[in-house]
């Protein structure tokens, strides 16, 4: 996986890429192949990585990050009106990680001038297939519901203007995240919790998916089945493939234990 990616881009991306527009940007490049900064993840794991409402919602997170020159989305031809295609019926959309020039903030698409860099930084410029960083694609520059802010229902964690979780001074837990700390920890399960900053986003939009009893459950089942764990990330991959909590007001079905008739005259059975 990428995370040397991530680091890498996390400080490319400067001030002006914030909320969901980071947050897929950088689940991109964790997914990322080191070596070939390519990436397949579907669109259903980064609404699931990034809490966004839906796979518009996340489509249109990548249009205005080319826009602003991050193009992540891989061309796979033109379509009849002369329009960049990335994916098409029986093709889904895959993903390349920019090439950065430079180690400073990324210089966004709409600006042409120079900027005054801090401490004389150089401006990483990404570098991405066909037409370049810049190139515009069908509703690049459209809003949407949800495209360039921190998703609703984590408003009450998130610093929406830094695009990060609120977190403990003292130990970097997201407030929104520390149900699910105290519970594994209260249950045996013991273990470190290695995520900094947006890290915490997939964390927390799979307590918000699936609740925080059925994560501790899974957690203690394989920490069971597996000794010595010792980090969170390990119970990522289970806890994504978990079902949603169900709907409020859902009927609970608990088996009844299976009764059998017992024959025999009450003398056989010990019954006087």
């Amino acid at each position: 996986m990428g995370y040397k990616l991530r680091r890498e881009l996390r400080e490319a991306l400067g001030p002006d890429i914030t909320g969901l527009q980071r947050a897929v940007a950088l689940e991109i490049a964790d997914d990322a192949h080191e070596q070939t900064r390519r990436s397949a993840v579907p669109l259903e794991k980064l609404v699931l990585w990034t809490g966004a409402k839906d796979a518009s919602v996340v489509r249109n997170a990548l249009k205005r990050l080319a826009a602003a020159g991050w193009e992540f989305r891989v061309p796979i031809g033109k379509g009849k009106d002369g329009r960049t295609l990335y994916a098409v019926p029986g093709q889904r959309m895959t993903f390349l990680v920019p090439h950065i020039e430079g180690v400073a903030t990324a210089t966004p698409y709409e600006d042409k001038g120079e900027q005054e860099l801090p401490h004389g930084g150089a401006t990483a410029t990404p570098q991405t297939p066909e037409g370049g960083a810049g190139a515009h694609s069908e509703g690049a520059t459209a809003h949407s519901e949800g495209a360039t802010a921190t998703p609703s229902s984590f408003s009450p964690s998130f610093r929406q203007h830094e695009g990060t979780p609120d977190s403990s001074p003292v130990d970097g837990i997201p407030d929104a995240a520390r149900p699910l700390v105290d519970s594994m920890s209260a249950s045996g399960v013991i273990v470190r919790w290695p995520f900094k900053g947006d890290q915490w986003f997939p964390v927390l939009a799979l307590i918000n998916k699936c609740g925080v009893p059925a994560l501790v459950e899974y957690a203690r089942r394989a920490a069971d089945r597996n000794g010595g764990i010792d980090s969170a990330r390990y119970f990522m991959r289970g806890w994504t493939e978990l079902p949603p909590k169900p709907a409020e007001g859902t009927p609970v079905h608990i088996p009844r234990p299976h009764l059998r008739a017992v024959g025999g005259t009450p003398e056989e059975r010990g019954i006087f």
